[in-house]
């Protein structure tokens, strides 16, 4: 499997329209940076002995609900760097509003709020600017996300962050300089009750038709033990699973989900056997298996990355109804040039990985399937085209997986990253987000992006991490009640970082022990023939 490195994952706000105008919001944007793919992993060493430790109990503060409402004019607050107050854009609050921020290392605004009791709040920021402008916003040196001011007549809007967590005392709320200017009116703070309500509804029955027995089984595993624990995953960088040795040596446990990229099935690259095989040894130890697609794009400049590759999504894209058709009709409407030759190979890669999957279907192994990731990102081929090509794409691959190749052991995952990427409910079990911070910062229970996702799916899907750049915060998930279904921490320096000498540390070792040790985390050893093959 190739080593794609991950850079800083920045968070975006949900919005609420509260008396201004509405925006569009991502709750995502990264880019990747592609220079550091090797074709091979070396193969690492660890020797530190095994050492058993204690189970871990989170540590919650006492949450006292109580009301809150305050309303900060940005203009009354002390103006670092360029930064001044005006009045020429309209519709304001108070005397004007703070405007200046022109990228200079001390262009951002501290606002102090004093806040009256330790529990949740909303944080809505109201913001203007001419053009499309992405920036970020903190509470007490901790990232709470970014908000995009999209605008097309420049007024204000509103734009908050739900359930962030705040102690009494002083806190401090900085809006962070970015790389265009944009002005803020103010930030209003109120209390939040709806974080600490679980009501979700949750169909435990597979979007598979006629799923398998053990599909069936592990779906509802999830959703019994959604909201009740974290379920540990680690991403293998090979079949050698280097990194689930290393997590056992750190933490005397082994994650209970093994994920893969399923890799190779598509043009220029060789199948990764090794990988269905490394499925199945995960699979007889009792394990959760899953995996993902590094898809190569179709042609001669194939590759995952947009901007590698000039080949268009759209350019595949058909009327015809394709997904039931044997290979040789699929051949016969190229031949009549009903369908174009990157059409043709789409589906053939999709057949391929179906061909794989099958034989895990044949041994009774459910496999947690979350393809075509990251889609409203647009730094992937399946999704810089847009929703429509990204939804044709997935919808394409769901029927001829579930229908043509009758694949019972699916289940499906969503991780488009956008709202406007959703797909249709009855298409996809999980509903997954990718959320990567940079080094040497606290991770926490991403519970802003965690109360995104319900709202986008409404409460009715389980919601997990699909990929993250640390192991998310025992205590403040369950302070935050956020407990994602489950995790899946990506290898390299995000994992190698537990040992000493890392120059960057992105999970440290500590929090490494925490989390596989702790009562809410559910590892191989207390997985394990739970709800694995069918009994004989």
């Amino acid at each position: 499997m190739k080593k794609f490195k991950k850079t800083v994952l920045f968070l975006m706000a949900v919005f609420m329209l509260t008396g201004c105008e509405e925006i569009s919001q991502e709750p995502l944007n990264r880019t990747v940076d592609s220079s550091s793919l090797s074709e091979e992993e070396p193969v690492l060493e660890y020797e530190e002995e095994t050492v058993a430790y204690t189970e871990y109990v989170a540590e919650v503060p006492e949450i006292i609900n109580t009301e809150t409402s305050m309303l900060l004019e940005a203009e009354d607050c002390k103006l670092n760097g360029s930064l001044y107050s005006d009045d020429q854009r309209k519709g304001f609050s108070g005397t004007g509003y703070v405007t200046g921020f022109y990228g200079g290392s001390a262009d951002y605004l501290v606002i102090p709020a004093d806040i009256p009791a330790a529990q949740h709040y909303n944080i809505t920021v109201c913001v203007a600017a001419d053009t499309q402008v992405t920036n970020s916003v903190s509470v007490n040196d901790s990232d709470i996300g970014s908000f995009v001011i999209d605008s097309e007549d420049g007024n204000f809007v509103r734009v908050t962050f739900y359930g962030v967590y705040m102690d009494q005392g002083e806190a401090i709320i900085q809006i962070n300089s970015g790389k265009e200017n944009f002005d803020i009116d103010y930030i209003e703070i109120t209390n939040n009750e709806d974080i600490y309500e679980n009501d979700f509804e949750i169909n435990a029955e597979p979007v598979t038709p006629k799923a398998s027995y053990e599909t069936k089984n592990l779906l509802r595993y999830l959703q019994e033990n959604f909201g009740k624990s974290i379920i540990t995953g680690q991403y293998a960088s090979s079949s050698k699973n280097t990194e689930m040795d290393l997590i056992y040596q750190k933490t005397g446990k082994y994650p209970a989900i093994r994920f893969g990229d399923i890799g190779g099935y598509s043009q220029g690259e060789l199948p990764e056997e090794s990988e269905i095989q490394a499925a199945k040894d995960w699979a007889e130890k009792g394990g959760i298996v899953g995996f993902m697609w590094y898809w190569n794009s179709p042609g001669i400049d194939s590759s995952v990355y947009a901007n590698e590759t000039k080949f268009s999504l759209k350019s595949a894209m058909t009327e015809e109804d394709i997904s039931q058709l044997g290979i040789s009709e699929i051949n016969d409407l190229y031949a009549q040039g009903k369908i174009t030759k990157e059409c043709r190979t789409l589906v053939e890669n999709i057949d391929a990985v179906s061909s794989a999957f099958s034989r895990l279907a044949e041994e009774g192994i459910p496999v947690l399937w979350r393809p075509l990731q990251e889609a409203g990102g647009g730094w992937y081929w399946w999704g810089a085209d847009g929703a429509e090509a990204y939804k044709w794409l997935y919808n394409l691959m769901y029927d001829r997986m579930t229908e043509y190749h009758k694949l019972d052991n699916l289940i499906w995952i969503w991780n488009g990253q956008s709202e406007e990427y959703l797909v249709d409910s009855e298409k996809y079990d999980i509903a997954a987000i990718d959320v990567y911070l940079g080094p040497n910062v606290k991770y926490g229970s991403r519970s802003e992006q965690y109360q995104w996702l319900k709202k986008v799916t409404e409460s009715g899907k389980i919601l997990a991490l699909g990929e993250c750049s640390s192991v998310p915060g025992v205590d403040e998930m369950v302070r935050d009640n956020a407990l994602w279904s489950f995790f899946g921490l990506w290898y390299g320096e995000y994992l190698d970082s537990v040992s000493p000498g890392a120059a960057d540390v992105y999970t440290t070792e500590e929090e490494l022990i925490k989390m596989y040790n702790a009562e809410i985390a559910v590892t191989l050893d207390s997985y394990a023939g739970v709800y694995g093959h069918r009994s004989e």
